[in-house]
C-alpha cells in the first residue's frame, strides 16, 4: 500500500476491520461472563455489567483509532498537533464560554436571572438599553462560531425530542421523552460527545476521512460517501440484535445517517474544520435520541423513520441554501498533501540529497 494512494479507502477497510475484531471479542467475553449465570438474573447483577464500559470502547473507538494513525502515517507529528487544535474549544472562537455557562449545574437559574435582567433592562431604559447592552457584544458574537454551536445543540433536541413530543400529546404510541435542558447539555458535551460516540468516531470520520474526500469530490458526494459508509459501520446493531428489528430498520437507518451527515459537513465546513463543534454534535444526537426510550426493536424503527424524513428535510435545505461544492457558506475544508518527507525511503532521501 502506497502511503499517498486511495487514504481513504483504507481508513474504511481498517476501520472495518477494527469493528468486527471488536465485536468479536465481546460477543467471547460475554459467553464467558454469561456462563453459569441463572436465566433472568438481571444484568446489574451478572460480570457483565462490569464490563459493559470496557465493551462500548471496544466497539466504538476503532474510527478515531483508525484516524489517529492514518494521520500520524501520512502527517507525522505536525498533523497530530494540528488534529489537536481541531478538537480544543478555542477551534470555535469564544463561543466555547458560551458553553461552559450552559454546562453549570443550575443553568435555569442563570437563565431564568438573565431574562430577569432583560426584563428590567427593557423597562427601565426601553429597547435603546437593550441596543447598548448588546453593542459590547456584538463584535464579540460576529465571526465566532457560537451560531453553528447553537445549532449543533439545540437542532438535534429539536429534530428528535421536540416531534415525539407533539406525537405523545396526539395520542400516537410513541413514548414521550423525558428530560431537563441541564441533563441533556451535560449528556449532549461530556456523556455522549467527549468521553462518548463523539469523540471514539469523530476523529476519523470527520477528522479525517471527510477533508481527504473533500480534496477530490464535492462536499455533497463527500457528504454521502461518508454517510453511507458510517451507516453500515454499525452493522452489529442489526446482524447481532438482541431481539430481531423489522427489515426495513436498515433502510430507515441508512436515509438518518446519510441526512445527519450533511448537518456534520456543514458543521465542519463552516467552522473551518472545528472537531470540537463535531464532536459536540454528535454527542447532542446520541443524547436527545437516548432521551427517547425504545420498548421495542419496532418502535425505534419507526422512529429512525421519522428522524431520517426530517434530517433529509434538513439536508436538501443546506445544499439549497448553500450549494452542492461547499455545503457552506465557506470554502470547504481540504486535507493538506502528505508530508513527503513520510513517503521516502531513508536510501531515497540520502540519494536526493546527494543529488
Amino acid at each position: 500500500m502506497r502511503r499517498s494512494r486511495f487514504p481513504v479507502l483504507w481508513f474504511f477497510v481498517f476501520a472495518y476491520v477494527l469493528q468486527g475484531v471488536g465485536q468479536c471479542v465481546h460477543l467471547y467475553v460475554v459467553r464467558r461472563l454469561a456462563a453459569g449465570v441463572p436465566a433472568g438474573t438481571p444484568i446489574r447483577e451478572t460480570p457483565m455489567w462490569t464490563w459493559m464500559p470496557y465493551a462500548f470502547y471496544l466497539t466504538n473507538a476503532g474510527p478515531s483509532l483508525v484516524g489517529l494513525m492514518m494521520i500520524l502515517w501520512l502527517y507525522g507529528l505536525p498533523g497530530i498537533r494540528k488534529l489537536a487544535f481541531q478538537l480544543s474549544p478555542w477551534s470555535v472562537g469564544g463561543a466555547w464560554l458560551v458553553l461552559v455557562v450552559c454546562l453549570l449545574p443550575r443553568l435555569e437559574v442563570v437563565v431564568l436571572a438573565s431574562l430577569v435582567g432583560l426584563l428590567l433592562v427593557l423597562w427601565l431604559r426601553g429597547l435603546a438599553g437593550i441596543r447598548r447592552l448588546a453593542s459590547p457584544l456584538r463584535s464579540w458574537l460576529l465571526g465566532q462560531g457560537w451560531v453553528v454551536l447553537a445549532v449543533c445543540l439545540l437542532l438535534p433536541l429539536g429534530t428528535i425530542v421536540l416531534p415525539l413530543s407533539i406525537l405523545a400529546a396526539l395520542g400516537v404510541s410513541v413514548p414521550p421523552p423525558s428530560w431537563r435542558l441541564s441533563t441533556y447539555l451535560y449528556g449532549a458535551v461530556i456523556g455522549g460527545g467527549f468521553i462518548g460516540p463523539g469523540l471514539c468516531e469523530e476523529i476519523g470520520w470527520r477528522g479525517f476521512a471527510l477533508p481527504h474526500l473533500q480534496r477530490r469530490y464535492s462536499a455533497l458526494v463527500s457528504s454521502l460517501i461518508i454517510g453511507l459508509a458510517w451507516a453500515f459501520w454499525h452493522w452489529p446493531n442489526f446482524v447481532i440484535p438482541s431481539e430481531s428489528p423489522p427489515w426495513w430498520h436498515l433502510p430507515a437507518f441508512v436515509l438518518l445517517t446519510m441526512a445527519v451527515s450533511f448537518l456534520f459537513t456543514w458543521v465542519y465546513n463552516s467552522t473551518g474544520g472545528s472537531l470540537f463543534a463535531v464532536v459536540v454534535l454528535h454527542g447532542a444526537i446520541y443524547a436527545a435520541l437516548n432521551l427517547c426510550p425504545s420498548p421495542d426493536s419496532g418502535v425505534a424503527a419507526r422512529e429512525d423513520v421519522i428522524f431520517g424524513l426530517l434530517f433529509a428535510v434538513i439536508a436538501v435545505g443546506l445544499v439549497w441554501r448553500y450549494g452542492a461544492a461547499n455545503l457552506s457558506w465557506r470554502d470547504r475544508v481540504v486535507a493538506e498533501p502528505p508530508n513527503p518527507a513520510l513517503h521516502l525511503s531513508p536510501a531515497a532521501t540520502l540519494g536526493s540529497g546527494s543529488s
